[in-house]
């Protein structure tokens, strides 16, 4: 067994060390702006007071940002350096084949071929070149669906901080609540469960709850759903299909047809993702009330289920930025894995990394966000994804009505 967990600790962790030392000196200027500024004021004024300065991120963020205060040491170093806190980024990209291939597989059985996922520009690109936190809650919900199957209040203690890093991650609270249907089988550990979130919960709040801080951050938390309130702001979804004009100078409480945008792409989310749901339901309650230890086939239903909620939430919903759907890949690859089949993977790749590419223009040499209609063909292409997705997941239920046949 060493032998065999050498190769993959050497190479995942030279291509860390490797990307460490190449990663580029661009970013996103805009963004990157807010790291800037919100790393001085928490230098200047204590982490205790970042929400007094107009800070309107999550606690597990700023907890980064004040490490990267501390390793700066001077307001002129974290001005000049600022660049370095992508290496937090690229990290979480990391995170789950440093979880699942350094170690001992016991959380999964399938083979991962971790470089095809790596040397994925599409994977990295929002980290390691826009300057993005996304890959933060993404990989955090991730690890904390595969954990939550075997190690419930690890499992939960995950979701809590990807929860802390961006709202975004409640996306993922209905696969959650189904990892945590079929492991939590006592009441001793529900109550571990629910005591470990409220201790560590005020852990995270302990800096902020002195001068109102807390109060602060649940104002930000509960006007930061209707903060842009465009029909799309750069993600090529439905929307870039079904509506002709600027998709960006669209107000989504406008009237669509009979009722407003927002409340069309709502509607259209909930009915795709409850017919994701319920068969998953079905699978896992049906292992719970067998007693049966989850399979190939759960695991198939678990990544591809929770790689097209992710999807869905990106295509249907308003408001929505490019990078929202960054956490398909993650869940896509590993459906790859447990699958053998890449195709999808490889399909949601391509329409992702044009999207960031359009976003943040004079990357590559080929300026193909110039095209004639290139906001079209790339929301034409994640319709594709959409489509072949959907039908990917509809014969995995055909295939696996019968639970004891999908165990065999």
């Amino acid at each position: 067994m060493k032998d065999n967990l050498l190769r993959p600790r050497v190479e995942i962790l030279l291509l860390f060390l490797l990307y460490l030392f190449i990663f580029p000196g661009v970013y996103m200027d805009y963004d990157m702006g807010f790291w800037r500024d919100w790393a001085l004021q928490i230098h200047r004024y204590g982490l205790s007071n970042a929400y007094d300065h107009g800070i309107n991120y999550f606690p597990v963020y700023l907890y980064g940002l004040y490490l990267f205060d501390l390793l700066q040491g001077t307001e002129a170093h974290i001005i000049a350096n600022i660049n370095n806190i992508k290496v937090l980024f690229i990290f979480f990209d990391f995170l789950p084949v440093f979880v699942l291939c350094l170690f001992r597989q016991k959380l999964l059985s399938c083979k991962i071929p971790y470089l095809f996922l790596l040397l994925n520009i599409a994977y990295v690109f929002n980290s390691m070149i826009w300057g993005q936190i996304d890959s933060i809650y993404a990989n955090l919900s991730f690890l904390a669906i595969v954990v939550g199957l075997l190690y419930p209040v690890i499992g939960s203690l995950l979701y809590l901080l990807a929860l802390n890093t961006k709202p975004q991650a409640i996306e993922f609270l209905p696969v959650i609540g189904l990892a945590l249907l079929y492991s939590v089988r006592k009441f001793k550990t529900a109550f571990i469960i629910i005591t470990s979130l409220s201790i560590t919960q005020i852990i995270l709040f302990l800096p902020f709850l002195q001068n109102g801080g807390v109060s602060k951050l649940m104002n930000f938390a509960v006007h930061s759903v209707d903060l842009y309130n465009k029909l799309s702001i750069c993600a090529f979804n439905i929307w870039y299909i079904i509506v002709p004009h600027n998709q960006y100078f669209i107000n989504d409480k406008d009237t669509f047809i009979l009722i407003s945008y927002k409340a069309t792409g709502l509607i259209m989310f909930g009915t795709a993702s409850a017919l994701v749901l319920f068969p998953l339901l079905k699978h896992i309650w049906n292992l719970r009330i067998k007693n049966l230890q989850p399979s190939e086939q759960t695991y198939r239903y678990v990544f591809l289920g929770t790689g097209l909620l992710c999807l869905y939430f990106f295509y249907f919903n308003t408001q929505m930025h490019e990078r929202y759907a960054n956490p398909i890949i993650i869940f896509f690859f590993f459906y790859g894995g447990a699958s053998r089949n890449y195709k999808l993977y490889i399909l949601a790749s391509i329409p992702y990394f044009l999207s960031l590419d359009k976003c943040f223009p004079n990357y590559l040499p080929i300026e193909h966000y110039k095209i004639i209609y290139a906001d079209k063909i790339i929301a034409l292409w994640y319709t594709a994804t959409v489509v072949y997705g959907s039908w990917l997941y509809y014969k995995l239920v055909k295939s696996g009505d019968s639970i004891t046949a999908s165990i065999k």
